[in-house]
């Protein structure tokens, strides 16, 4: 047969006009769908392999093989069935990349593949009946062959069955946080073979989808209508020298008042005595855990800020008796070290300006009043607008003083407080509220002084009062000349008046006669 009939004979009309529709396809798709551009590559290299298929099936025909010549046959109906897979390809690159996601319609990969693999079938049926193919002896002996196959191989076709039964029963899906036997971690993809989960620690575990039909898997954090979760619980001893309702209160308040990142606020964390055992008792912090990807981390955080909140509050961590060393120090040693601290106490108070008249008899005994109050990275020291009745010195550590922002609920930043520096004296004297929020910028430390620690000095010594109220006006007056631009004269015309005025608050709060 002359080349120009052969030609003819293999290239259809219809296949003719099916090869630039399908490239121009491919190439606009590559354009509108970059995630597709994978499948697309294979359709263009099946649309190639198809052209190469006919350039055979003509050359076969210019040799003279008849049209019903088997050999031919294959070579031409492999040929349409490459033409016909691109043009699925292709099809699929649309819907799956640009038409669904456009309707927001998700697909799950293992839908995907179920779809093509019908299309696949269907299309090479066709082309093989198109060809003359018996289809009845075909699908006999295809019933023969994939009996063979499922008896060898039974655990993939397992596998390939678990993963349709859990897509169609959606009991999770990809993003759920889930434990499998040992196992643990975030689901990224349902598969035909396997499920592969991230543990968020750098690992991915591929778990066959038999295995998870066959065992117990639970979804972590999930409950309906709410956001995943999962209940966590910080376990920790204390003696029995405090009262349990105290050590609960004080835990419970630091954790709501200050969340850590990653716990939720609401419900609120909680704390409970778990039991009584030899020496202490045992409780425990519960929160809801919103971050499944940090449990260890924010579990840290967690037991960072119950010790700080226990030692805030003078109550000591219970040590098993099996831990305990027992070592005998030598006298100088304690002694040396009850110098340091009160050394410590001392030049604390002295660096607070309204101490300044005190006698060191006074400040020794307001040293011994003082009150450790260690306080975590991240909580807060004070809130702006609490009500409270103390002084806190820094004597380790940095704090952000924040105001909050004009016209809205942020904060920003307006100074440092660093190691000698104190808040709250105002709040000591007066009563005032605070009037900023202090942030521990690290771990702090800090003394407190509370009002009923310094009442009976001044009840002694009631001219203290008017040394006091005269360094809080003097540093007032400044600070509001400093910011409204007033003269020296106007602010010694407003020093009297605004003296007296806090002297007698001063006064009234701590009970002095007039």
């Amino acid at each position: 047969m002359p080349l120009r009939d052969a030609l003819a004979a293999a290239f259809t009309p219809t296949m003719l006009w099916s090869f630039p529709l399908l490239l121009a396809a491919i190439a606009a798709l590559s354009a509108a769908a970059p995630a597709a551009r994978r499948r697309l590559g294979a359709a263009g290299l099946l649309a190639l392999a198809a052209a190469v298929g006919l350039l055979l099936a003509a050359a076969l025909r210019t040799l003279g093989l008849q049209a019903d010549a088997g050999f031919y046959r294959i070579t031409h109906g492999l040929a349409v069935l490459l033409l016909a897979l691109a043009a699925i390809n292709a099809a699929a690159a649309t819907a799956f990349g640009v038409i669904l996601p456009a309707l927001r319609l998700p697909l799950s990969p293992i839908l995907r593949d179920l779809i093509l693999a019908v299309l696949y079938v269907g299309a090479a049926l066709t082309v093989a009946g198109h060809e003359g193919a018996n289809l009845t002896g075909i699908l006999a002996t295809s019933a023969m062959v994939t009996a063979v196959v499922a008896f060898s191989l039974q655990d993939t076709l397992g596998n390939v069955i678990g993963g349709m039964v859990l897509h169609l029963e959606s009991s999770f899906a990809p993003g759920d946080w889930i434990r499998v036997g040992e196992e643990e971690g975030v689901v990224r993809e349902i598969r035909w073979r396997q499920t592969t989960l991230d543990t968020g620690s750098g690992n991915i575990i591929v778990i066959p989808n038999s295995s998870i039909m066959k065992g117990t898997v639970t979804v972590l954090g999930r409950a309906a209508g709410l956001p995943p979760r999962r209940l966590m619980r910080v376990p920790f001893n204390v003696y029995y020298d405090r009262q349990p309702n105290e050590v609960i209160a004080a835990v419970a308040d630091a954790l709501r008042a200050d969340p850590p990142a990653g716990v939720a606020a609401d419900p609120p964390p909680w704390c409970v005595l778990v039991d009584f055992a030899e020496g202490h008792a045992v409780y425990a912090a519960r929160y809801w855990l919103r971050d499944l990807g940090r449990v260890e981390a924010v579990a840290s955080e967690v037991r960072v800020r119950v010790y700080h909140a226990l030692a805030r509050a003078g109550i000591k961590i219970s040590i098993p008796s099996r831990s305990i060393v027992v070592t005998q120090q030598d006298a100088d040693v304690q002694e040396r070290r009850r110098r340091l601290e009160l050394e410590r106490r001392l030049a604390a108070l002295r660096g607070v300006d309204i101490f300044q008249s005190l006698t060191d008899e006074e400040v020794r005994t307001l040293a011994g009043r003082l009150k450790a109050t260690p306080f975590a990275r991240g909580e807060a020291i004070t809130r702006e607008g609490a009500a409270e009745d103390w002084l806190f010195i820094v004597y380790a550590g940095e704090a952000d003083v924040r105001v909050h922002a004009a016209g809205g609920p942020a904060f920003q930043s307006v100074a440092r407080l660093k190691a000698g520096s104190f808040l709250g004296e105002m709040a000591l004297m007066t009563g005032e509220p605070r009037s900023a929020t202090v942030v521990a910028v690290n771990d702090v430390g800090c003394y407190r002084l509370d009002r009923a620690g310094f009442k009976d000095i001044l009840a002694r010594r009631p001219q203290l009062a008017e040394a006091i109220s005269l360094i809080l006006v003097q540093r007032r007056l400044e600070l509001k000349s400093a910011r409204e631009g007033l003269d020296e004269e106007a602010g010694r015309r407003n020093l009297g008046r605004a003296q007296g005025d806090l002297l007698s608050r001063i006064r009234s709060i701590f009970s002095l006669g007039g």
